[in-house]
């Protein structure tokens, strides 16, 4: 128990020694405390907790159907229709194929199988719509609690 215990506390402060981005910027599903430097970044991680709280959306079956259906769509749509954020939903890492790797075990993403996925892309929609529900893609605004979000982010100062 000691050398698991040992090698716990070791790859902690390997990991929490490094330099990574996203020891600025977190939320800890454990405690479900939120460090963050900046209303995007806030945004994004009061957008993870909202997730985890409402049971994890963002790994739902709705979810990844409703992302893959809009990935789908705008594929085939006419450049000229195309939504501005269609090109980042589409190629985001990890949606629709497995998580981008990280080959380096001094990162946090290494650790959690790599970077993306849909729950990435689920906060990373409210991060960049600013907290604005409207730019947010009209078929995957359902998913999101604005309420809910704004309320942790007045909690965190924004």
């Amino acid at each position: 128990m000691k050398k698991v215990l040992f090698l716990f506390i070791m790859l902690f402060l390997i990991i929490r020694g490094s330099n990574f981005s996203v020891a600025d910027n977190y939320y800890n599903y454990f405690t479900g405390h939120i460090h963050c430097q900046s209303k995007p970044t806030c945004l994004h991680e009061a957008t993870h907790k909202y997730d985890d709280e409402s049971k994890m959306i963002s790994e739902s079956k709705e979810w990844i159907e409703a992302v893959d259906n809009y990935r789908m769509t705008q594929f085939y749509t006419p450049q000229e229709y195309k939504v501005k954020q269609a090109f980042g939903i589409m190629f985001f890492p990890g949606v629709g194929a497995p998580r981008l790797p990280e080959y380096n075990i001094f990162t946090i993403s290494f650790w959690q199988g790599g970077w993306g996925g849909y729950t990435e892309l689920y906060a990373h929609l409210i991060e960049c719509s600013d907290g604005d529900i409207d730019n947010i893609p009209e078929s995957l605004r359902k998913f999101y609690n604005m309420e809910e979000i704004n309320t942790t982010m007045k909690g965190l100062g924004y």
